[in-house]
């Protein structure tokens, strides 16, 4: 016969947790009441409890019957003169004319009497008459009426309700249990983590399909539902940027997204995972990017300044045979640019407007003259900070 033990782990087998020991306290005193009020023939019970109560009355009875029977007979014989004598487990009447039966005798002997009176007492093998004569019967058959039983599943369920099915990492869900009439439930989240209280909570801290079963239990009897979580990787916005005068460089970094969505702060948005703009004015903006895998949704702001820049260049003033005459500073932040060189009386001897390309010294092939020569320099900056520049410069020969 299973144990309670067994009968209830087996509604738990596959399970990674036991239940605790008070629980199966309360499990071992559910079983044995339900043992001890239901007819089987196996378990020490109220039914045995009856039949020994039902047997031991009638024996007290029987007892009390043959007692009463052996007073009336020995009342009998002193009214009547009759002597009973016990014979075979048999109570006969013995007078003058009446003779006892004796099982020793023939059957012509025995058809020679009169008259028996045999008291209404038990005797431990049946009797029955043939042909005028007492008999012994101990060929007694014995029927058992077998009865098919029928197990009764008590009336209860397995059901829960989650707060939701769907969500994105780390993603913490709550379940309301719906069950009726059941005595424990163990939870099993498909994570590593089970419960064993009415309702149920966890967190799903990696991606992937989680079952969610609830088992709930009546006695020996168990009840089952499940239901599954989807769990998505949640993507993590990081924005890289570079400011080049009113012009922003933005690009989304570490994050598993498909959809990359740009506010600049100014009314203007774009997509994509790298993006440029350009403000129209100076001024603090707030850059915001969202990130979407179609599911899980992230966001990352940074604060943008777009303000002018103080650049500035410079020419030397004087030239060597291994030297050239070009802008020194910020060069690389010149957008216009436009040089011209030339003589003190105004002869234009050399012009670029290209800020990486100076001035060797030579006109139409051939070294100038030594001596001090004008300058003239236009520009504008990438921040649109505009500049003039006039010197002189001195030729410096050998």
């Amino acid at each position: 016969m299973n144990t309670p033990e067994d009968l209830f782990k087996g509604c738990f087998d596959g399970f990674e947790k036991e239940p605790s020991d008070e629980i199966w306290q309360n499990i071992q005193k559910k079983l044995f009441w339900q043992r001890f009020w239901k007819f089987d023939f196996k378990t020490l019970n109220v039914w045995y409890l009856a039949a020994a109560g039902l047997i031991l009355g009638g024996t007290l009875y029987n007892v009390y019957d043959l007692q009463k029977n052996i007073s009336s007979a020995e009342t009998s014989e002193k009214n009547n003169d009759v002597n009973f004598t016990k014979r075979n487990d048999q109570w006969l009447a013995n007078s003058e004319n009446i003779i006892p039966i004796e099982t020793n005798k023939t059957s012509e002997e025995k058809n020679n009497f009169t008259k028996q009176i045999i008291p209404d007492t038990p005797s431990p093998i049946s009797e029955g008459r043939e042909n005028g004569e007492i008999f012994q019967n101990t060929d007694i058959k014995t029927v058992t009426n077998t009865e098919n039983k029928e197990i009764n599943i008590p009336d209860f369920s397995a059901s829960f309700k989650m707060s939701s099915n769907t969500g994105c990492t780390p993603f913490t869900v709550e379940f309301k249990n719906l069950s009726k009439n059941t005595d424990y439930c163990y939870w099993n989240f498909g994570n590593g983590d089970v419960s064993y209280d009415n309702d149920g909570k966890t967190t799903f801290t990696k991606p992937g399909q989680y079952v969610v079963t609830l088992k709930t239990v009546n006695g020996t009897f168990c009840q089952f539902y499940s239901d599954t979580v989807t769990v998505y990787e949640q993507p993590q916005a990081q924005i890289a940027y570079a400011v080049s005068s009113k012009t922003i460089i933005a690009e989304a970094r570490n994050t598993k997204a498909s959809s990359f969505v740009w506010d600049f702060g100014n009314g203007k948005k774009s997509v994509g995972e790298k993006v440029t703009h350009t403000y129209n004015d100076y001024g603090n903006y707030t850059l915001n990017l969202i990130v979407s895998n179609n599911i899980c949704v992230d966001t990352v702001t940074a604060g943008i300044s777009i303000a002018p820049q103080e650049y500035s260049i410079n020419f030397p003033n004087a030239l060597t045979e291994e030297t050239r005459f070009f802008p020194k500073g910020n060069v690389e932040e010149i957008s216009r640019y436009s040089l011209k060189i030339m003589t003190r009386n105004g002869k234009e001897i050399f012009t670029s407007t290209d800020p990486r390309k100076g001035w060797d010294g030579y006109y139409k092939g051939e070294k100038v003259q030594r001596g001090v020569y004008v300058y003239n320099c236009q520009y504008e900056f990438s921040n649109g900070e505009r500049g003039n520049l006039t010197g002189n410069i001195t030729v410096l020969w050998e």
